[in-house]
C-alpha cells in the first residue's frame, strides 16, 4: 500500500487533503481512483488508513478510516554521520539507512576526505526527496532529518545534542570489542549519533577530538568496511539488537 507523509494541518478530523507532488503521484503516476486505499502519516508519526474520496485537478480528498497501530520505527533515534564522499555514495547510503530505520543523516568534511565540500541547496533538497521516498517505500512513520554537510568543528558542536555518541574507528577493527553491543543495548529511547570516517579514515587528531567531546570509539568486527558499507552494518546491528533478538 502506498504511503504519503502530510503536514498536520492537511489532516482535519476524518478528512485529509493531498496537493503538490504527492497529488501528481496519485493522479498521474499511480493513476488511482476513488475508493483506492492509501496510508498517511502526519508530522507526529501517527499513521492512518485512508480511502480516496475524490481526485480533483489540483488536489486529492481522502476519508480517514482508522488509525494504524503497528510500529515501524526503531527503538532508538540513530543519526548517521559519514565523512564526505561522492554524491552518488551519499545518496545510496541515505536510501538504505532510511529503509533500516535511521532518524537522521549528514556528511562531515574531514582531514582525509577525498571529496571537497560544494554545498548546494539543490543537492540538499534532492537528499530530502530521497529520504522521503525511501521512508514511504519502507512504510516508515517518520522521514529522517537530512542536515547537509558540516565542517568537523561544526559537527563537534552539532553532536552535543545527542545522549550517546559513537565513532567507528578502523584502529579497533581487529579487536574483540563488546562496547558497540553494550552501547546499542543502552540506546533504547535515546538520541544516538554514529560517525563513520571518509575513505581515508579518521585521523588520530580527529579521534582525540571526538573522545574529548564524549564520543566512544568502537570496532565493527574483524573486517575493514567501505565507507558506504559501514553505515548499513551499523543500522543492521541496531535493528537486530533492538528489534529481533528478543524475538528469537
Amino acid at each position: 500500500m502506498q504511503r504519503y507523509f502530510l503536514k498536520n494541518e492537511a489532516i482535519k478530523g476524518k478528512k485529509a487533503l493531498i496537493r503538490g507532488g504527492d497529488h501528481h503521484h496519485i493522479r498521474n503516476v499511480m493513476r488511482m481512483r476513488s475508493g483506492d486505499k492509501v496510508s498517511l502519516c502526519d508530522e507526529d508519526g501517527n499513521a492512518f488508513l485512508a480511502e480516496i474520496a475524490e481526485i480533483r485537478t489540483e488536489e486529492t480528498l481522502l476519508n480517514i478510516l482508522e488509525k494504524i497501530e503497528s510500529e515501524s520505527e526503531l527503538g532508538a533515534a540513530v543519526t548517521i554521520a559519514m565523512g564526505l564522499v561522492r554524491r552518488e555514495k551519499q545518496e545510496e547510503v541515505l536510501r538504505r539507512i532510511t529503509e533500516l530505520g535511521a532518524a537522521g543523516f549528514l556528511t562531515v568534511s574531514m582531514e582525509r576526505s577525498v571529496v571537497k565540500a560544494r554545498e548546494k541547496s539543490a543537492h540538499l533538497e534532492r537528499q530530502k526527496r530521497i529520504a522521503k521516498e525511501a521512508a514511504e517505500q519502507s512504510q516508515r512513520r517518520r522521514i529522517p532529518n537530512v542536515y547537509g554537510n558540516l565542517s568537523f568543528e561544526e559537527f563537534l558542536d552539532f553532536s552535543d545534542q545527542f545522549e550517546i555518541r559513537i565513532f567507528a574507528y578502523e584502529e579497533r577493527a581487529h579487536e574483540k570489542d563488546a562496547a558497540f553491543k553494550r552501547l546499542i543495548r543502552a540506546s533504547l529511547g535515546k538520541e544516538v549519533l554514529v560517525l563513520v570516517g571518509p575513505e581515508g579514515g579518521i585521523s588520530p587528531g580527529e579521534a582525540d577530538a571526538l573522545k574529548e567531546r564524549g564520543f566512544v570509539s568502537v570496532g565493527l568486527g574483524p573486517r575493514i568496511l567501505r565507507v558506504e558499507t559501514a553505515p548499513l552494518y551499523i543500522m543492521s546491528a541496531f535493528g537486530y539488537e533492538l528489534e529481533l533478538e528478543d524475538e528469537s
